[in-house]
């Protein structure tokens, strides 16, 4: 990935380590560690910290430092409506113009992500869950309908290893959800896949209420 100058280049770096947990939720981010890592000056890592300040992914606390934001059950709930909204048009469009070779892709996507789950590397899992979500929006050739389900997909990718307990239930449960919408986006069933993708988003909200 090219970088417009060093300040979008701490910036992408930071969230990277945010998104895949390497910095985890109320964990302090040191400047210094930073810059000195990336072989930079501490003013682009400190502008990046900002921006990400800015997206409540990270916190900054007077005379404390920053820090990993922490993200609730509470707050990701509320976001789920978001989600629904964004994934029924994602897979909607999906399903009318997903490719035979794109099909293939997808397929392995979740053979991926069921094998995660079924070895119990559900941090993993969680990040291929994501990689599938945001492949599809990736199919529907809409740019920013695939940039806010991006964002979004980033945030729980962030907070849910935290915030969700899982149990044989709750994985068989998962799975089947996941298998029956790539089923239904493979058939181009848009109606089927509409359904599935609510009733996913709704299974996700039971989840983090009870975990």
């Amino acid at each position: 990935m090219k970088f417009s100058g060093l300040k979008e280049y701490a910036y992408h770096k930071i969230r990277e380590k945010l998104i895949s947990n390497e910095i985890k939720p109320g964990e302090r981010i040191w400047e210094e560690e930073i810059a000195t890592e990336l072989e930079i000056s501490r003013t682009p890592v400190r502008e990046a910290i900002n921006r990400l300040v800015a997206e409540e992914l990270v916190e900054n606390r007077p005379r404390k430092g920053v820090f990993a934001a922490e993200i609730s059950k509470e707050e990701l709930r509320k976001m789920l409506s978001v989600r629904t909204v964004l994934e029924s048009l994602s897979v909607s469009q999906c399903c009318k113009l997903i490719t035979d070779e794109e099909i293939d892709e997808l397929k392995k996507l979740y053979e991926s992500y069921k094998k995660k789950m079924e070895k119990g590397e559900y941090e993993k899992a969680s990040q291929l869950d994501s990689q599938i979500h945001r492949f599809i929006a990736k199919i529907s050739r809409n740019k920013r309908l695939e940039t806010y389900i991006n964002d979004i997909q980033d945030i729980f990718a962030y907070a849910r290893p935290h915030n969700v307990k899982w149990t044989k239930e709750k994985i068989n449960r998962s799975l089947e959800d996941h298998k029956k919408l790539i089923e239904a986006i493979c058939n181009r069933d848009e109606n089927s896949a509409i359904k599935i993708v609510k009733e996913d988003i709704l299974a996700m909200d039971d989840l983090l209420k009870n975990s």
